[in-house]
Parts: structure tokens; C-alpha cells; sequence
């Protein structure tokens, strides 16, 4: 007689199902938006790295104003590249770093690009030629005028306790 598992049940049926479950789950975690990206290293004496993380930041309400606070640890100023828009804010800071290590002859390059990049969607139309931004101690600290300032609201009325 031949088993056919069309025809009979298989405990194992159920193992496998679960099995392609967990990797179809896996499938869709890794496929979507990261935290990070990362380019292989190309074959050869040149070794290429590079990471884009997306930076943690902060906004604030201010009325007549947004403050945008975004860590960017270990970038310099001048690698910042920040544009404001009516609806949105665009950061993008690059960190290069370049070693060459030479032993008995060979001479092995690599070059390590990392990084953030983030983009901000503001709740309210802004000003974005009337933008300032500072930067200090790995903190950009961006303020913006909003198109329509509102008046902030209270929090409620303080009521003494008996």
C-alpha cells in the first residue's frame, strides 16, 4: 500500500505550515521600511560600507512656530544637507571616513559611508524661506514660522485641592 498525503493525514503537515508562516512573516519584516540600509562590499581590494539610519527628532508646537530637534551624533556641520518645504523637512548628514592600511606590499583601501536621512511632515503649512537652524554638540535644532499661527491652547483650569 502507498501513502499517499493527499489522502492521509501527516503531523508534520501542520509543522510545515506554521514553518512557512513564520518565514512569510520574516519575509515581510525584512522587505519593508528599515531603520537601516546597507551596500555589500564589493569583490576586490576596495572595500565599500555604506549605513543610513534614520535620526531620532523631536517637534514642537510653539503657536506661531515649529521646533524641530534631531540628534545627528558625530557628523560635522558642513555635511548637513537640510531643506524645508511648505509641508515637509528633509535632513541628510554624511559621515566618510577613509583608511588605507598597507603590509608587505598589498595595499587594502576601505572606505565607510554612513549616515541619516529623514524626512518630516509637518501638521501645518510653514514658511520655509524664514527657516533657522543651528547646530551644536551633535544637535540640529531647526525653527520655522508657520503660515497660519495658532493661538495654543490651555490646559485645562487648576482646580485646589481640600
Amino acid at each position: 500500500m502507498v501513502w499517499r498525503r493527499d489522502r492521509y493525514w501527516d503531523p508534520f503537515d501542520i509543522m510545515r505550515e506554521i514553518q512557512e508562516e513564520i518565514d512569510a512573516i520574516f519575509r515581510d519584516v525584512m522587505r519593508g521600511p528599515r531603520l537601516w540600509s546597507t551596500r555589500e562590499p564589493r569583490e576586490g581590494i576596495t572595500e565599500i560600507s555604506e549605513t543610513w539610519r534614520e535620526p531620532f527628532a523631536d517637534i514642537f508646537d510653539r503657536g506661531d512656530r515649529f521646533v524641530i530637534t534631531v540628534e545627528l551624533p558625530g557628523v560635522r556641520k558642513e555635511d548637513i544637507k537640510l531643506r524645508v518645504t511648505e509641508d515637509a523637512v528633509y535632513i541628510e548628514a554624511q559621515m566618510k571616513r577613509e583608511k588605507e592600511l598597507e603590509r608587505e606590499g598589498a595595499i587594502r583601501i576601505e572606505r565607510y559611508y554612513s549616515g541619516y536621512r529623514r524626512v518630516i511632515q509637518l501638521p501645518e503649512e510653514v514658511i520655509p524661506e524664514k527657516a533657522k537652524a543651528r547646530y551644536n554638540n551633535g544637535v540640529l535644532e531647526i525653527e520655522i514660522p508657520k503660515k497660519k499661527p495658532t493661538k495654543p491652547e490651555k490646559e485645562g483650569f487648576e482646580v485646589k485641592i481640600e
